[in-house]
């Protein structure tokens, strides 16, 4: 069973991969990329770990939510932006604060999608399977 702790574990996979590839604040894999500094041979592997692990995230997503499920996350978080936005919390025309709340918004996406699976089988008793044809 799906706990808030094991959500919230889930998220924060989501928050490493999404603002460890990019973020404003200058220290991300983007970043150090563009520097000439370091292995290169390091930068390959934790580039492809972060590739392998957000098409894993991307995958479970997908295959649990759907394009219906996804569709109405992304609406439901564009929703809260724009909510945010009318109450004065972020400043949309603020680059640095644009690009936190797409971060944001995409987090909570990848991480509910990773764990929707055990979400809906918490809220309606349905478990899904995998059709496996040999």
């Amino acid at each position: 069973m799906l706990s808030i702790f094991g959500y919230s574990v889930r998220l924060l996979i989501a928050m490493l991969v999404i603002f460890g590839s990019f973020n404003p604040s200058g220290y991300s894999y983007y970043h150090w990329l563009q520097q000439d500094v370091g292995d290169w041979a390091v930068k390959l592997f934790v580039g492809l770990t972060l590739t392998v692990v957000l098409y894993l995230q991307l995958n479970a997503m997908w295959r649990s939510m759907r394009l219906v499920g996804t569709l109405m996350l992304t609406t439901i978080n564009l929703a809260g932006i724009w909510l945010a936005s009318d109450l004065g919390l972020v400043d949309l025309h603020d680059r640095i604060q644009l690009t936190l709340t797409i971060q944001i918004a995409l987090t909570v996406l990848l991480g509910t999608g990773f764990c929707w699976s055990h979400i809906r089988y918490r809220l309606s008793g349905q478990m899904d399977s995998e059709n496996i044809a040999l």
